[in-house]
């Protein structure tokens, strides 16, 4: 299981790369600070860590699903797994699980996060979850090739490439960037 100084470690390598982001992860190093378990799906106050992926296409098109809870397109990523043991490898098992796109067409840009979100989550009462902050950990990936995809249903419904401009994401200058240079 990932341990909260994992996350806190991967937390201030990002922040020393992009200190002028430190004001909005502060919900972030707040939970860090408290101590709690915020590795874990069921911590609800304030939130729980989760990790996702941005991968990028040769044609600078980012991998895209649609998530059957949130109804929007959304990178590929999720809650942290007991059998993850970084936050590295969560995202890159969310990719292959959501998508069937397997590891060994990922490549990895930078191991230091191209991101980190911080999102309010409504509560789910059909689940017994209380509203709550998802701290979602993002590392960029590109690939090679058009890899083929398949969806995993229960928790997907739709896959896509979109270009940059199509991005409907709170980082998407960012996509913007990356897409020009990946």
């Amino acid at each position: 299981m990932i341990s909260r100084a994992h996350v806190a470690e991967v937390v201030a390598s990002y922040l020393a790369r992009h200190p002028a982001e430190t004001d909005r992860l502060l919900p972030l190093e707040a939970a860090l600070a408290a101590g709690g378990d915020i590795v874990s799906r069921n911590t609800f106050v304030p939130g729980h860590v989760t990790a996702s992926a941005v991968v990028l296409d040769p044609a600078g098109r980012m991998l895209h699903i649609r998530h059957n809870v949130f109804r929007k397109w959304l990178q590929p990523g999720g809650h942290l797994e007991p059998g993850d043991s970084t936050l590295l490898g969560a995202a890159v098992r969310e990719v292959e699980e959501e998508t069937g796109i397997p590891a060994a067409i990922l490549s990895l840009v930078d191991d230091v996060p191209c991101d980190i979100g911080v999102h309010a989550i409504a509560p789910n009462p059909a689940k017994a979850e209380d509203a709550h902050h998802h701290f979602d950990v993002r590392y960029r990936f590109t690939t090679v090739t058009d890899p083929l995809t398949r969806v995993q249903a229960d928790e997907v419904h739709g896959i896509a490439w979109l270009p940059p401009d199509e991005v409907d994401l709170e980082f998407r200058d960012k996509v913007r960037v990356w897409a020009a240079r990946p």
